[in-house]
């Protein structure tokens, strides 16, 4: 329930942002017209991916949600910083900084991915590994960039900023989407014959463990010796036991962290949702 409250107060935030008077048009009242229209044209288009991305929930969206959200509230704040701060354009930043957190929320994260399961699945979200999180957010940011100064630049007659910027947008989209999207594709599901940790980014392939081969689920302790499948990250991870090793498939990353080759023979493992309780309430549920 909790997490279809955070869903609707973000829904309603993005909603009313071009209804508050944000005052996008008084950063341009020096450009020409060209201009004006194509930034104008290129906030409502942001405004209606992000408003569509919220109201349909997938992993898809939820990676769409969180490369539009950085773009609008980073406009609004910029807007309330260069104009003459009216109640209006800091009212717009405020609501802009809140849809921006809770874009990234871990409970409506959950929801997203939570809308495409099958069946009796029940999918929490993993937390990225800290490593990932500076190149992912430099790439997004450069992809972002490209896409939204491309039209600027072509606009404002300057072709050949604008045409490289472009090229850089359509390559961006090409080659680094696909990765970028991995880190909403991280999950620990609960599926009816057992669990399953589905991690294109650490797990070679996915890591599927029958109920009766699990023998506990619990927050993991600071000196555990289990297998270390967060590649570090925030939090404290759940650590799972098993009756019978299991083999664990790798990805170059996860192999460099654990100083591995591409598999390992793991009695214990740890993964890392971004809702630790959550997951655990769950299982406790599944159990009675």
């Amino acid at each position: 329930m909790l997490n279809k409250s955070f869903i609707w107060v973000l829904r309603v935030l993005v909603a009313i942002l071009p209804f508050i008077g944000a005052g996008i048009g008084e950063i341009l009242t020096q450009s020409s017209t060209k201009l004006q229209f194509t930034a104008t044209g290129l906030a409502w288009l942001v405004w209606a991916v992000c408003v569509f991305s919220v109201f349909l929930l997938h992993p898809i969206t939820l990676t769409v949600l969180r490369l539009t959200t950085p773009v609008i509230t980073a406009t609004l704040l910029y807007v309330a910083i260069t104009t003459t701060f009216e109640s209006q354009q800091i009212v717009s930043a405020a609501i802009g900084v809140a849809v921006l957190l809770l874009s990234f929320n871990g409970e409506i994260g959950t929801a997203f991915v939570q809308a495409s399961a099958y069946g009796d699945e029940k999918r929490f979200l993993l937390r990225p590994p800290v490593a990932l999180v500076a190149p992912v957010v430099l790439i997004a940011s450069i992809l972002i960039s490209a896409i939204v100064s491309a039209p600027l630049f072509l606009a404002s007659n300057n072709l050949p900023v604008g045409i490289s910027c472009a090229v850089v947008a359509i390559f961006g989209i090409w080659f680094f989407a696909r990765r970028i999207h991995q880190l909403s594709r991280r999950w620990f599901v609960f599926v009816p014959a057992g669990f399953v940790v589905h991690d294109e980014t650490l797990l070679g392939t996915n890591l599927m463990i029958r109920k009766h081969d699990l023998t506990s689920m619990q927050l993991a302790k600071r000196d555990t010796q289990a297998a270390d499948l967060t590649a570090l990250t925030w939090g404290v991870p759940l650590e799972l036991t098993f009756k019978q090793p299991q083999d664990v498939a790798l990805t170059s990353i996860s192999a460099k962290h654990l100083k591995a080759l591409s598999a390992i023979h793991a009695s214990a493992v740890l993964i890392a949702p971004s809702r630790p309780g959550a997951v655990l309430l769950s299982a406790k549920l599944k159990q009675n």
